[in-house]
């Protein structure tokens, strides 16, 4: 005779973020920290969502006005009235970049999230990794496999353009530009 199976459900505390610890079927493990998911039903169940998985920080790409996530709102949240990657401006990439890398560096969760689906989340995840130290080349690359789908079409001209901007701010204070610096 055989053992019953018993599983339980075990939500990691805050700084435990590997992809085998965080499991929803709404949304896709990217890189230890940070999911993608898309849709509009995601926000209609977000206290839900977020109770199960332990997300606490949302970038939400939605055009015109944010969708109203429904429960507690999360503890760190970015809305830009974006679409699409073509949209998305330096000014754009430097936010959502900023707010992944600040919201990891908290130990949180990160929920990339777009209404048109969560593949068009990959720019503001290029954008991290960008603001975070790899090459436009590298993180390209890392976008360029799973779990997004292949091919990655974009602008690679547009991308080294932000990598050298983000490369300039990042020069340390005494060259005169103190953006950067100030906000780390």
């Amino acid at each position: 005779m055989r053992a019953a199976c018993v599983a339980s459900v075990v939500y990691p505390s805050e700084g435990d973020t590997s992809k085998a610890d965080v499991y929803s079927p709404d949304m896709t493990w990217v890189q230890d920290g940070i999911f993608a998911a898309g849709g509009e039903s995601l926000p209609q169940g977000w206290e839900e969502f977020a109770a199960q998985t332990g997300i606490t920080a949302v970038l939400h790409l939605r055009p015109a006005a944010p969708a109203p996530l429904l429960g507690r709102s999360p503890a760190a949240y970015l809305w830009l009235d974006v679409d699409d990657e073509n949209q998305a401006g330096a000014e754009d990439r430097w936010l959502a970049g900023s707010f992944i890398e600040a919201c990891l560096a908290e130990g949180r969760r990160v929920l990339l999230h777009a209404s048109a689906g969560r593949h068009r989340t990959r720019w503001a995840y290029v954008a991290y990794r960008i603001c975070a130290g790899s090459s436009p080349a590298a993180a390209l690359r890392r976008a360029a496999q799973a779990p997004w789908m292949a091919p990655y079409r974009t602008n690679r001209d547009r991308w080294m353009a932000f990598a050298r901007e983000v490369q300039q701010m990042s020069l340390p204070a005494s060259r005169g530009d103190t953006r950067l610096a100030e906000r780390r």
